[in-house]
């Protein structure tokens, strides 16, 4: 669909000078086509940017009624996810068949994740304090730095309206002997807008790991805190501030391992007992923006991230305790320039700081990392176009240039056709980094960040209430870090592998009267070019659909997730057998303000493995039923 240049520039400048980026891509939201931020950094609607994109509202989110986030991005165009076990236990998010490091984590703009596992903790992170996620699938590393081979994972918190306080709550359990309640309170006036909420879940969760540990269920807890405000003064400019924290306790099953201490023979294996994490993580933002000229808006924005763990399993000869605190700060300053002829020019710099605080003597402690980034967008008669540039020097491996091209055309006035071409990078961790040496495991120092290059073509038709998005994309991704042995017996990482991931993606969505439908279906190719192998839990099909109708106060709607077998080691020798799940749900409105939704979860009861330990399945929740009680103040 063809947009004048001048809604283009007015699009962007309003929202940029009116609200913060995510507030308004939700109200904006309710008059254009849903507004994408996270894909160039900038408000874009979804016919006009050039990415693959999906987006999950708050209204979804409630529909769905997940227990944990990765519930929400399971089976989705592009994205797979591997956890071993429900609530609380790690995750793995694979988004066009990369791996779970190659997939950048951003809440409210803060860059999350550990910087010595190098991923994200997916599994701690409350779908309660959720108001919108972008999914934005493709190389990003132009535009956000280190991460990003695969694509962008962006999650708003929950935002304030015009309007006096409004008081909201939910109360509900089920399953597993699981409880969870949470307040929050919002508001706002014509300059001013606040969001403060609360919440907390628990469960004893299930058996993860049968005969390794002990037999009982391994539960999980969390509190979340979120909140976000933001200021406007008479001179255009505004303040604005955001936060979300939480932390809890996660069990898992382990074993210890008893030895002879002269012979150093194995004679007894017991459960380690407690075994659990205590974790904490957090992401604050405080910043300024406004427009220093009538073409000229800037923003200047100081974040900080943390992710925290400390680990206990208790022996029956001795304790084992480990912790890893990583702590990123970040700042930021971006500038939107409207150029001549309803370009755009967005440019700025950002930088930040890891440091790993631990029970392991890293080699090194801390790294600096700091990207200049450009993007410039525009038309050429009916040509769409967007190019992005970006510079990064990095303390450990020095400078790294990355960039993309994109292009699109309205072929008629419902279908566009896109095509980009981009680069990306992943910079090591610290653990293959600088992990010190042990009997089993040694960092490299000499490790290389690894490469990608990645080609799209995709289209859109968008008509009235029906939306259907394609896209085949191929990735090959170069200086693989791999775990070799070394002559010690060792393991330790390099860069040996090269592998290539190709793909279709389709989804689609339908909504009209009382229905509402989505559905996406995945096609995978993901192989070890040194091997040609498939690459380890990367199903090479996998499909979701959403159906929903209300009728009268009532509202039921059920999904449909499969996912065709997987490997779970890279020699293909231990199949994980593919497996179709169906969710049933419903939600009674009592009046304006009650609403009261129940939930069936695995309503068939189906065993399926996503994930494997030393040939032992990791088990995953059987059939289980959810309530819930919600207030909201009208």
């Amino acid at each position: 669909m063809k947009h004048s240049s001048s809604v283009r520039v007015l699009l962007t400048r309003s929202i940029f000078l009116s609200s913060c980026l995510a507030a308004t891509a939700i109200q904006a939201a309710e008059r254009l086509d849903p507004i994408v931020v996270t894909a160039t950094r900038a408000p874009q609607t979804i016919d006009q940017t050039l990415s693959s994109v999906t987006i999950i509202e708050r209204e979804e989110i409630e529909g769905l009624q997940p227990q944990q986030f990765t519930d929400l991005l399971r089976g989705r165009a592009g994205v797979g996810v591997a956890d071993t076990g429900p609530f609380g236990k790690p995750s793995s998010v694979f988004t066009r068949g990369t791996n779970s490091n190659h997939t950048l984590l951003l809440v409210d703009g803060v860059r999350m994740g550990s910087a010595t596992t190098g991923s994200p903790a997916w599994q701690y992170l409350p779908p309660s304090e959720i108001e919108r996620i972008e999914i934005v699938r493709g190389p990003r590393t132009s535009i956000y730095g280190s991460d990003a081979i695969g694509g962008v994972i962006q999650i708003f918190t929950r935002e304030g309206r015009e309007g006096p306080p409004r008081v909201n709550a939910f109360v509900g359990g089920g399953s597993f002997n699981t409880r969870e309640l949470g307040a929050g309170v919002a508001g706002g006036t014509a300059k001013t807008r606040y969001s403060l909420s609360a919440s907390h879940f628990d469960t004893d969760g299930i058996d993860v790991l049968t005969g390794v540990g002990d037999d009982d269920p391994d539960g999980y807890d969390n509190a979340s805190v979120s909140g976000k405000v933001r200021h406007g003064f008479d001179n255009g400019m505004e303040v604005f501030g955001s936060l979300l924290y939480s932390e809890g306790r996660t069990e898992f099953d382990a074993d210890e391992f008893i030895f002879d201490p002269e012979t150093f023979e194995l004679v007894d294996v017991r459960p380690f007992a407690p075994a659990y994490s205590d974790y904490r993580q957090s992401a604050v933002r405080v910043g300024v923006r406004g427009a220093l000229t009538d073409t000229w808006d800037t923003q200047l924005a100081l974040s900080q991230s943390r992710d925290e763990l400390f680990t206990l399993e208790g022996g029956s000869v001795a304790d084992r305790e480990s912790r890893f605190d990583t702590r990123r700060d970040m700042a930021d300053w971006q500038n939107t320039v409207s150029l001549p002829g309803g370009w755009l020019l967005l440019g700025g710099i950002d930088a930040y700081e890891d440091r790993v605080s631990s029970t392991e003597a890293f080699a090194e402690d801390s790294r600096y990392n700091v990207g200049i980034y450009s993007v410039v967008d525009g038309q050429l008669g009916r040509h769409d176009l967007t190019a992005s540039l970006r510079r990064d020097d990095n303390e450990q491996f020095g400078g790294k240039t990355t960039g993309q091209l994109g292009w699109g055309l309205p072929v008629s006035g419902t279908t566009r056709v896109r095509a980009s071409v981009g680069t990306a990078f992943n910079a090591p961790t610290f653990n293959e980094l600088y992990f010190p040496g042990s009997a089993f495991f040694e960092g490299n120092p000499e490790l290389d960040p690894e490469e990608s290059r990645t080609l799209e073509l995709g289209a859109r038709y968008a008509s009235g209430p029906v939306f259907i998005d394609a896209a085949v994309f191929h990735t090959r991704i170069d200086d693989l870090i791999t775990n070799v042995t070394d002559d010690q017996g060792r393991f330790s990482p390099r860069n040996v592998d090269e592998a290539r991931i190709q793909g279709l993606e389709l989804e689609g969505g339908y909504q009209a009267g009382d229905w509402i439908a989505r559905a996406a279906v995945t096609l995978l190719d993901a192989e070890d070019r040194e091997t040609g192998n498939e690459l380890r839990r990367r199903p090479p099909a996998s499909a979701r659909l959403d159906i929903d109708r209300r009728i009268g106060n009532l509202s039921v709607g059920g999904s449909l997730l499969a996912q065709a077998r997987s490997f779970e080691d890279s020699d293909n020798t231990e199949r994980l057998s593919g497996f179709a799940t169906f969710d049933l749900r419903a939600s009674y409105a009592i009046d304006r303000e009650w609403t009261v939704s129940a939930s069936a979860q695995n309503l068939f009861d189906r065993d399926y493995v996503v994930a494997r330990q030393f040939g032992t399945d990791y088990n995953q929740p059987g059939r289980g039923l959810f309530v819930t009680l919600d207030y909201q103040q009208r």
